[in-house]
C-alpha cells in the first residue's frame, strides 16, 4: 500500500505496521495462557519505577481523564494540554508558520521552559522527538492518537533521577487503554463562527479481551483547513508600532509595510519610475502588507493506525506491546520571496558589481524610471540604494512538510519472587521529514538572465553562450510584469530538505519488596534498580541550492550527528510510619557526548491526618544537550537585532565606538551623514542562522516542590492541593541572542577586535549595515522560576445526577533569566508569556443519558516588556483573556452517544501586538501561543460503542 507523497522509507514502515497488526492478532490467541487466580495489583506511577498498590508520588501530579478529554472536543493531544495551566504550547500551528521547518508542528513545554526539558512518555516510556534535527528538539504531539488515551498524567517538577535527561520543568506521560472490548466510531465536524476553519475527525477502533488479555487496533483521519492571516479583522493588516509625535516613544500601531514591493522599488521609485509613496493607510500606500499572502494556523491532514497486545504469558510473566505510524502533512504560505538585486544577485555588499549601467542598460535607457534615476544623478546600478522586488511571478511561496513517525514499544514482566519482579521495556522510534519549498529563484542563473545583448531580432538575449544553451531567457525584475512565463521556468527553483530522527531505548528493571519493614503497621520498604541503554540520532539534508546559498533562502548546511548513553538507577521507597514514607531515588549516566552525570531526587509523603497529607522533594535534574543542540546545521530567523553601531558619530567615546568606526564603511557614512544611523529597512533585515556546537555541555538544575493535600472529612468528595516548586537551571543550553553577539563583540579591546567577530557577522561592505549574525547553541543562562499550583475537585450527587466541579490555577512568582556573562536579569513574571495567573474551571453535570461539561480559562492581564522603554503603556499593555467553551451530549442509545459543543462560546478576539511587539508571532498581529486566534467555534459528533 503506498501513500502519495510519503518517503519510500515511510512507506516501508507503514506496511510493516500492517503486517505487525495481524501478527498482534495472532499472537494474542497463540501466547494467551491461564493468569494466576490472584495477582498483586501494581499501579505504576509516573514518576517511580517502583509499582506498588498504595504508592503516591511525592511530586505532584496532574491528571487528565477521559471526561477531559471529551469534554472540549479535542481530536489532538496538544489541543488538551494547552489548557493546563502549567503547560505552555512551545511550538504551534500559530507560532511556528514562519519557520519552514518547523511548519505544522504541536509540541509542548512545562512552566514555559521549552519543550526540550520536557520529557514526553507513552506508557512510561519515552517517545521519539518529531522537530527537524536542524530545528531543534521536542515530540510531535500530532502524531499520537488521542482515541487510545486513556489519561493523561503531568508531573512537574525535575525527573532526572526517575527517567533521565530531558525531564527537567517534569514529565507527560500518556496512558493508553489496555482492555478497549468491541467495536468504536467517532466522527466530529468542526467550523468557526467566520464559516472557515474546517476541521474534520474520523476514528475507528476494534478490540477484544481474551482469558489472560487484550488486543486492538485503531485507525484515524483527521484535517484542519488552517487559516490565514487576512482571515481574520485583527490580522488582515501588518502593523508596526510608530512614534507619530517624534518624542522618541512608540505610540501607534499602524500600517508601514515593507519596501520589497511587486512593482519593485528602486532607490525612491516604483519600477514604472512613480515616486514610491509611503502612507498609514494599506489602500494608499505602494509599501507591501505581509499579511495579504502569510499563513495564521497551518492547515493540516492526519491519519495514523495504531496497535496494542497485552497478555498473561503464564502464571509469573506479563507481556506488552504498542506499535503506531502517523503522517502529518502541512502546508505553510508565505509572502512572494523578496529580492534584493544588488546583494543578493551580484552580491554588492560583499564586494560584488552590478556592471549595468543606468543609461545604456535596455531595462532603464530611455524610461521613465532611468531618466529619474539620471536626474538623481546616479548613473550605475551599484549606486542605487534600493533595489528591491517581491517575485509574484513565481507563484505562491510555501513549505510542505511530511513528517512520518513509526515507533513499536514492548515491554516484558517476570515475576522472579512473589515480591520482586523483572521488567524489560524497548522502544524504537524514528520521524522521517520531508519537505519542499516553492516560489524561490536560482541566483547564479538571475545573473545570467541580467547581463543581456541584442538578440539580432529586435529583442535580447543571454549574453553567456552556455547560459543560452541552457535555457537562459532576459528577464526585468524592476517593473511589474516584467518576468516572463519562460523566464520564470528558467529561474524558478524549488528547494527540498530531507530529515531523519532515531531513537533506540532499553531499560532493564529489577524492583519489587525487600521483605523488611520498619513495623507490622506499613508496607515493607519497596525498591527498583535498573541500568538503560539510549541511542539518539539525527541528520538533515537540504538540496544543493540551500547548502551552497544559491537561492534567495537562508543558506543551510547538512545535520548530522548521534549520541548514546548507559544510565544506572536506583530507587527506594522507605515506609517509616502510617504517617510519613520517604522516597530517594539517584541516577548515573555516561554520555558519549559530555561525559558521566548523576542526578538525585528525596521526597517525602506524610498523611499526618485521615483529611491532610503533605508531600515534598528536592532533586538534581540535568539535560545533556540533544543531536540539534550539538550538530545543527542551521535554521533561519529573522528575529530583530540590535546593532549597537547604530547613532555612533566621531563623538561617542568607549571600545563600542571606537570598534564601529574601525570598520572603514561605517566611517565613510559618519563622514557624509554625521552619524551611522541605519534605516528601518536596514534594522529589519538582518539575517542568521542558529546553530549548534559540540562544545555545548550539559545544563543542570535543582528542583524543589513542598505541598499539602487536603480531604475535608466533613465534605465528602472536595479535595484541594496546593504545591510550592522552585526551579533554578543553571548553564542553561540556548542559542546565544544576536544582540548580545555583537555587543559581547564589539565591547572587546579595539586591540583585540575582530571585525567578522570570529565569523559569526557579515557587514554590506558598502553601507556597514549587519547582514548576517549567526549564533551557535552554548551555555549562556541561568533560569529561575517559582510559584504555586492549586487543584481543587468536587464532586457530589445533585438533583438525581452527578456533579463535578474541579479548579486548577498557577500562580507565578518568578521568571528570571540571567546571563552568566553579563549579569544582566531578565525577569519575565508578568509579561504575555509568563503571566502572573492563569486557570481552568471544569465542570461537568451528568443526568441519566445526558451530560453537560462547561471549562472557563483565564489568562491574566500582563505586558509585553516589564522593562518597556520605548513604547507607550497603553500599548505595552496587555489586557487579560477568558474563554468559556461548553460542551452537551445524550446517549440516544446504549451504543450511542451524540455530541455538539462550542469553544471561545463568546467570540473572545485576541490582543493586537505590532511588529515592534516582543511577543508578537509572525502572521498573526498576535501571540497564538496564548491567546485564541479563532474565534469561536463550533463542533458536533457521533460515538459508537458496541
Amino acid at each position: 500500500m503506498a501513500l502519495p507523497n510519503a518517503s519510500t522509507s515511510s512507506q516501508k514502515r507503514f506496511i510493516k505496521t500492517l503486517l505487525a497488526i495481524g501478527v498482534a492478532s495472532v499472537t494474542s490467541q497463540a501466547f494467551a495462557q491461564e493468569s494466576a487466580e490472584e495477582n498483586v495489583e501494581r499501579i505504576a506511577v509516573t514518576g517511580s519505577h517502583i509499582k506498588k498498590g498504595d504508592f503516591q508520588s511525592a511530586s505532584p501530579i496532574a491528571i487528565l481523564d477521559e471526561k477531559d478529554i471529551e469534554g472540549v472536543g479535542a481530536v489532538n493531544v496538544s489541543d488538551l494540554l494547552a489548557r493546563i495551566p502549567s503547560v505552555y504550547g512551545d511550538t504551534t500551528g500559530a507560532s511556528s508558520n514562519i519557520s519552514e521547518q518547523s511548519s505544522g508542528l504541536n509540541t509542548v513545554a512545562l512552566r514555559n521552559l521549552g519543550a526540550s526539558r520536557t520529557l514526553v512518555l507513552v506508557d512510561g516510556i519515552r517517545y521519539v522527538s518529531g522537530t527537524s534535527a536542524g530545528a531543534g528538539y521536542g515530540v510531535d504531539l500530532n502524531s499520537i492518537p488521542l482515541s487510545m488515551v486513556s489519561r493523561i498524567e503531568v508531573l512537574t517538577g525535575g525527573q532526572s533521577a526517575s527517567y533521565g535527561s530531558d525531564a527537567v520543568a517534569g514529565v507527560i506521560n500518556l496512558i493508553l487503554k489496555k482492555d478497549f472490548e468491541g467495536v468504536g466510531f467517532k466522527a466530529q465536524i468542526g467550523q468557526s463562527g467566520e464559516s472557515d476553519k474546517d476541521k474534520s475527525d474520523i476514528e475507528l477502533t476494534l478490540g477484544t479481551n481474551f482469558e489472560s488479555g487484550n488486543a486492538w487496533f485503531s485507525a484515524g483521519y483527521s484535517s484542519d483547513d488552517g487559516l490565514m492571516a487576512s482571515d481574520r479583522d485583527y490580522s488582515r493588516v501588518h502593523k508596526s508600532a510608530v512614534d507619530s509625535d517624534g518624542d522618541g516613544i512608540l505610540d501607534t500601531a499602524q500600517f508601514v509595510g515593507s519596501s520589497h514591493i511587486l512593482s519593485g522599488r528602486i532607490g525612491g521609485y516604483k519600477g514604472d519610475g512613480t515616486p514610491f509613496v509611503r502612507t498609514p493607510d494599506v489602500e494608499t500606500s505602494d509599501a507591501f502588507n505581509f499579511h495579504e499572502y502569510r499563513s495564521m494556523l497551518a492547515p493540516t491532514d492526519r491519519i495514523f493506525v495504531a496497535s496494542g497486545l497485552n497478555f498473561d504469558i503464564n502464571e509469573r510473566s506479563r507481556a506488552n506491546f504498542n506499535i503506531n505510524y502517523a503522517r502529518v502533512d502541512s502546508t505553510t504560505f508565505f509572502e512572494p520571496i523578496p529580492l534584493d538585486t544588488r546583494n543578493d544577485i551580484f552580491k554588492l555588499s560583499k564586494g560584488g558589481s552590478t556592471g549595468i549601467d543606468i543609461a545604456t542598460h535596455p531595462w532603464f535607457a530611455g524610461t521613465t524610471l532611468g531618466n529619474n534615476l539620471l536626474n538623481d544623478g546616479i548613473t550605475n546600478l551599484d549606486d542605487v540604494s534600493l533595489t528591491f522586488r517581491r517575485l509574484y511571478e513565481f507563484g505562491g511561496r510555501g513549505a510542505e512538510n511530511t513528517r512520518s513517525t513509526f515507533r513499536v514499544a514492548g515491554s516484558y514482566e517476570y515475576d522472579l519472587t512473589d515480591d520482586i519482579y523483572f521488567t524489560l521495556n524497548g522502544t524504537y522510534g524514528v520521524t522521517d521529514q520531508n519537505q519542499k519549498n516553492n516560489g524561490d529563484i536560482n541566483l547564479d542563473r538571475a545573473r545570467y538572465a541580467l547581463t543581456i545583448e541584442e538578440d539580432g531580432f529586435g529583442g535580447y538575449q543571454c549574453s553567456d553562450d552556455i547560459a543560452r544553451i541552457q535555457g537562459c531567457v532576459p528577464f526585468n525584475p524592476f517593473k511589474i510584469d516584467g518576468i516572463s512565463p519562460e523566464a520564470v521556468d528558467y529561474l524558478a527553483a524549488d528547494t527540498n530538505l530531507s530529515g531523519t530522527i532515531e531513537q533506540t531505548v532499553i531499560t532493564a528493571i529489577v524492583a519489587g519488596d525487600l521483605g523488611f519493614a520498619f513495623s507490622d503497621d506499613v508496607d515493607a520498604l519497596g525498591f527498583a534498580a535498573g541500568v538503560e541503554y539510549r541511542k539518539e540520532e539525527g541528520e538533515e539534508t537540504p538540496d544543493p541550492l540551500r547548502q551552497g546559498g544559491i537561492v534567495r533562502g537562508a543558506k543551510i548546511a547538512k545535520t548530522q550527528g548521534s549520541f548514546d548513553v548507559v544510565d544506572a538507577f536506583a530507587e527506594l521507597h522507605i515506609p517509616v510510619l502510617e504517617q510519613l514514607s520517604f522516597d530517594l531515588a539517584v541516577r548515573v549516566g555516561n554520555y558519549s557526548s559530555v561525559g558521566s552525570i548523576t542526578n538525585w531526587t528525596a521526597g517525602f509523603n506524610a498523611p499526618v491526618h485521615d483529611s491532610i497529607r503533605f508531600r515534598g522533594a528536592i532533586a538534581t535534574a540535568v539535560r545533556a544537550p540533544n543531536v540539534s543542540d550539538l550538530f545543527a546545521g542551521g535554521t533561519a530567523t529573522a528575529a530583530f537585532v540590535f546593532d549597537p553601531c547604530d547613532g555612533i558619530d566621531n563623538s561617542t567615546s568607549g571600545n563600542i565606538a571606537e570598534n564601529c568606526r574601525s570598520i572603514s564603511a561605517i566611517q565613510n557614512r559618519i563622514n557624509t551623514d554625521g552619524s551611522f544611523t541605519l534605516t528601518q529597512v536596514e534594522q529589519q533585515n538582518t539575517s542568521g542562522l542558529l546553530v549548534g556546537s559540540p562544545s555545548v555541555k550539559e545544563e543542570t538544575a535543582d528542583t524543589l516542590t513542598l505541598g499539602a493535600i487536603f480531604t475535608p472529612e466533613f465534605l465528602d468528595g472536595l479535595s484541594v492541593s496546593a504545591d510550592y516548586y522552585d526551579i533554578e537551571i543553571d548553564n542553561a543550553i540556548t542559542n546565544t541572542d544576536r544582540t548580545v553577539i555583537l555587543n559581547r563583540c564589539y565591547s572587546a579591546d579595539p586591540s583585540q577586535f575582530d571585525p567578522q567577530c570570529a565569523g559569526t557577522v557579515v557587514r554590506d561592505g558598502r553601507s556597514g549595515a549587519a547582514l548576517e549574525v549567526n549564533s551557535a547553541s552554548g551555555n549562556e543562562n541561568i533560569i529561575e522560576t517559582s510559584g504555586i499550583d492549586l487543584e481543587v475537585a468536587y464532586e457530589t450527587d445533585l438533583g438525581g445526577g452527578d456533579l463535578y466541579v474541579g479548579l486548577s490555577a498557577n500562580f507565578l512568582d518568578k521568571y528570571d533569566i540571567t546571563g552568566i556573562e553579563s549579569g544582566d536579569t531578565q525577569s519575565l513574571a508578568g509579561e504575555i508569556m509568563f503571566p502572573e495567573l492563569r486557570f481552568n474551571i471544569n465542570t461537568s453535570y451528568t443526568l441519566e443519558k445526558f451530560n453537560v461539561y462547561w471549562q472557563l480559562r483565564y489568562w491574566d492581564e500582563t505586558k509585553d516588556r516589564n522593562d518597556n522603554t520605548n513604547m507607550t503603556e497603553e500599548l505595552n499593555s496587555i489586557d487579560s483573556a477568558i474563554y468559556n467553551d461548553l460542551r452537551f451530549s445524550y446517549n440516544v442509545l446504549e451504543s450511542t452517544n451524540l455530541f455538539i459543543g462550542v469553544n471561545n462560546m463568546f467570540d473572545e478576539q485576541p490582543q493586537e501586538l505590532t511588529a515592534n511587539h516582543k511577543y508578537q508571532q509572525a502572521g498573526t498581529l498576535t501571540n497564538g501561543s496564548a491567546f485564541n486566534l479563532t474565534g469561536r467555534e463550533y463542533y458536533a459528533g457521533i460515538k459508537v460503542h458496541f
